[in-house]
């Protein structure tokens, strides 16, 4: 995985998956905390790659399911620092 520029980093207070049989795809439904709706077109059975992959963090990381939610919305500085770390993590998935 390997992206062109910065990612953007939101906060999700809501998802949903929406599957449209159809078409043969599913959307992830993201709603941040600032209000803003992000639609995230999973093409036909990559929605079973991306649970694979949260199963594997889940065994891998299992400390996960005892974070909390905070309590305050994120000051601009442990923003810059998340984004900082995200970017670290792009760039050392661009040699997976």
């Amino acid at each position: 995985m390997s992206a062109s520029s910065a990612p953007t980093r939101f906060r999700a207070v809501s998802m949903e998956l929406a599957a449209y049989l159809d078409g043969k795809y599913v959307e992830m439904h993201i709603v941040s905390d600032d209000g803003e709706q992000l639609i995230i077109v999973c093409d036909k059975d990559s929605i079973f790659d991306i649970q694979r992959h949260i199963e594997q963090i889940g065994r891998d990381c299992p400390e996960i399911l005892t974070w909390k939610k905070p309590v305050t919305p994120w000051t601009q500085d442990e923003i810059a620092k998340a984004n900082e770390a995200t970017s670290r993590n792009w760039d050392a998935l661009e040699d997976v």
